[in-house]
This record gives structure tokens, sequence and C-alpha cells, in this order.
């Protein structure tokens, strides 16, 4: 793993489904060598940031319970045993080596995690709430994403959140301050969402925002395969290889067939994965017969060996995400060997373990 890392300060694990078991065992087993053998000391989640942040009650501070904290970042995907096992190891590794490994997010879909951590310093303060509860009754922050907020209602919103950044506040550090202030730019962020890729976009300045506001900061990304991506303007990866170039290194995830937890339909659950058709590159990566192996794209990319020219060119590769709809193809052609570094293939993937029962 060292050789495949070499000096990188930041390294993206992806994922070709939210839900398969295999993939995020794989994704743990990484994180805990990186974080034990070569001082990465951020785990950072495609997660609702302010939601995400407060994980650290429990694996650096021992207060509060870390499945209702996973329950309070939404969405089923990370209410998993895979994920509590690695949150477990993570408050056990801070506790045996008296460490402060960081767990955050870098996700905006919603602002009522960052308005409740506002509202907090606030009455800390002895401030009046009523402009945090104005603003929160304008956001309606009962659901996700890409909503649309009228010109007027971005005016109301950004005047509310200038007089939240002019209060005179007192903070009990300067990173409360920085928290405090970030806090505020991702409702900003929030309300300017209007596509996945502005939201790629967000994500990576947020990541940006990590990497200027901790020590010696070494992290490591957990998103879908095609968020860590380097190939195009529309993602993420692109912009965070933008910023940091031989920094960051990231890992693609595929498998062949399989079961994985998903919401399809509304309905939460474990569902049959469509099995790689011919002319994927799942397809053609199962008859090496291996249950599991890593492939070394930059190798591959810079020894020009004609006998694997195939796999540098656009090819059909798993995109499902987290299944939310049955109708959207399961595989998109895709130029695997300009999206990642590294792609780490597993035949069979089986469900996440969830939780809890959903109907």
């Amino acid at each position: 793993m060292d050789k495949l890392i070499g000096n990188a300060k930041i390294v993206g694990l992806g994922e070709s489904t939210h839900g398969s078991s295999e993939i995020y065992k794989m994704k743990n087993r990484i994180s805990r060598y990186l974080i034990s053998n070569s001082d990465f000391n951020i785990f950072s989640l495609e997660a609702n940031m302010p939601e995400s942040f407060r994980m650290n009650n429990y694996i650096t501070e021992k207060k509060d319970n870390p499945k209702d904290l996973l329950e309070g970042m939404y969405f089923w995907l990370w209410q998993t045993k895979e994920t509590l096992d690695f949150i477990d190891w993570l408050k056990n590794y801070n506790d045996a080596y008296n460490s402060r490994i960081i767990f955050d997010g870098f996700d905006m879909q919603f602002a009522s995690g960052a308005l409740n951590q506002i509202r907090d310093i606030y009455t800390q303060n002895n401030i009046n709430v009523d402009e945090i509860n104005e603003l929160e009754k304008i956001l309606k922050d009962e659901n996700r994403g890409q909503r649309s907020y009228t010109a007027k209602s971005q005016k109301t919103i950004g005047n509310l959140l200038v007089k939240m950044k002019q209060k005179n506040v007192s903070f009990k550090s300067p990173e409360d301050k920085a928290r405090y202030l970030q806090n505020i730019r991702i409702i900003e962020q929030k309300i300017q969402i209007n596509s996945i890729v502005k939201r790629d976009q967000f994500m990576a300045e947020n990541i940006n925002w990590i990497m200027e506001n901790n020590k010696n900061p070494k992290l490591i990304l957990s998103a879908h395969n095609y968020h860590i991506s380097k190939l195009n303007s529309e993602r993420m990866g692109y912009y965070v290889n933008e910023e940091f170039k031989n920094d960051y290194v990231n890992f693609g995830f595929a498998f062949y067939e399989g079961t994985y937890s998903a919401s399809v339909d509304r309905k939460i659950g474990t569902f049959e994965a469509e099995t790689a058709p011919p002319e994927s590159l799942e397809y053609y990566l199962n008859y090496l017969n291996k249950p599991i192996f890593i492939i070394d794209l930059k190798s591959i990319k810079k020894e020009n060996n004609p006998l694997a020219k195939w796999i540098l060119k656009d090819i059909l590769f798993r995109k499902t995400g987290s299944g939310t709809d049955k109708n959207k193809k399961s595989f998109k052609s895709t130029n695997v060997s300009n999206s990642f570094d590294y792609l780490i293939f597993i035949n069979e993937s089986s469900n996440s373990n969830l939780l809890k029962q959903y109907n």
C-alpha cells in the first residue's frame, strides 16, 4: 500500500454502489492501514458536514451514541454495521494511542445541522435566536438536495447569514470560530445547489477547507466512484486533483455480480445487482477468475502495453449509486484509466448490513 500511496496527502476511496458490504470492508481495511501506518489523521465521508463532525463527540470525547449520530446523518447508506464497526475502531484507536483522528463530512444537502450548531453558539453567548428561527422557516429543510430558492428568498437568507458572520461572538478556540463560519458557508452552499455538478464543486471546496483547517492534515475521502473520479469537471475528484495534483491518489471499486443494499421505488432493502454485461470492464475482469485483486492503472498507462490497451479506452462500467431509480442504467461508458489511479475488483458483492429494518 505504501508504494501505491507514495507521499500523497489525500486518498480517495470510491464505491460502485452505496450498499456493497465487501467494498465497505475493504475501504475500512485500507483506512485502518493508512491511519495506523501512514499518519493519516482525518476520515471524511460523502455525508453532510456538520452532522458528520458530531461523530467526534463519540470517537474523541466518548460522548453520545454512535447509532444515533449515524441516524442524524440522514441517509440509510451510513446506518450499517460496516460503518459502525469502523467508527468503533476509530474510537478504540484514539483511546489506545491517545490520538485524535478526526471524523468529518464534506456534503451540504441539508442546512439543519449547521443551523443547530450556530444556534448553540448563540445560546452560549446569550444572543437572541430570532434570526435563526426566521432562517429556519425560510429554508424549510425537510428535504435534501437540489432545491431551488427564489431570488427573493436567496437575498433574505443571504442578509441573515451576513448578520451571523458579523455577530460579536466569543469562541473557546480559533477552531470553534472556523467551524462556526464554515457552518454558515454550508448554508450558503445549500441554497445554491441546483445540480449534481454544483454539489460536486462545493464538496471539493469543503475538502479544501478541511485541509486548510487541520494541523498536518492527511485525509481519507470516502464517496461514490463518480465523485472521487479525476476524469472531468463535473466531478469533485477533478477539482481535488486540480488543487492538490500528486498529493491526491484515488481507488475505484468494481464488482461482477451479487446483491447490494439500495433504495428502489422508496423501498430500502436488499436487491440483486445487475450482472456485468458483455463488453463491460467487470465482465472481462471476471474471466481472470480471482475473487479480489487490484489493477495499477497508473502503471498500465505509463507502460502503454498493447495487450492492455483495451482497459485504456472508454468501456461500460458500473454506476449504480443508491439504486434510487430502477429505470436508470446500471452501466455507463467510462474512461476508467483516466478516472482512477487504481481499481480494486471484487468478484461478488453482498448487501451491506443495515442497522435497522425498513418497511
